[in-house]
């Protein structure tokens, strides 16, 4: 996965007030509502992705945009530290666009954080992504080290082809090497 730079800031509008959305209930479809500004975004969130209803800057123009989970390009977390030394926390589903990006999550302890985390990911087969302080977006798996050191190796095709010549290599029909034939006697005797 490869870093992305957010030019936005750093701490999104939606972080200020708690929000949980829980991965367990995604079967149905739960909905919040959230004010950046004077604009209310009503964002709702199932298994089959998300919608966001919103108005147009320049026209005023209500709009909902159904994002799939495949245009997503993560779960993210971001944890933020205020003046005083709180930690605030958050899970989304990160788009490119931050306006698109839908919060999943708004916490200030970090209980069953990992968990949200790990089951939104699931859920929508998106890998783990962290946002750092400086705004870089990489995947959880880079933040290990070298834990994945590549690809896997390729399997051999043909392996024995090598070491047999092809005639011995090809499959037969099986045989019993003898044949029973039974010509006219009857084999059990009844008296």
């Amino acid at each position: 996965m490869s870093l992305v730079t957010n030019p936005t800031s750093l701490k999104p509008e939606w972080a200020s007030m708690p929000i949980r959305l829980d991965p367990a209930l995604a079967g149905r479809k739960q909905t919040f509502e959230v004010r950046e500004g004077e604009e209310t975004i009503t964002y709702r969130v199932d298994r089959r992705g998300a919608v966001i209803r919103r108005k147009l800057e320049m026209s005023g123009i209500p709009v909902a945009i159904a994002l799939a989970p495949r245009s997503f390009k993560g779960v993210a977390a971001r944890a933020m530290e205020d003046g005083e030394g709180e930690v605030t926390v958050t899970l989304e589903l990160h788009h490119e666009n931050p306006k698109l990006s839908v919060p999943l999550l708004v916490a200030c302890d970090l209980y069953d954080v990992a968990a949200d985390w790990r089951s939104w990911s699931e859920l929508f087969d998106l890998p783990m992504l962290m946002v750092e302080s400086d705004g870089r977006v990489t995947a959880l798996e880079e933040t290990f080290g070298k834990l994945r050191t590549g690809e896997p190796a390729t399997r051999r095709r043909s392996s024995h082809r090598g070491r047999r010549p092809r005639f011995l290599a090809r499959r037969k029909p099986g045989g019993l090497g003898m044949r029973m034939v039974v010509a006219g006697e009857e084999i059990i005797a009844r008296n």
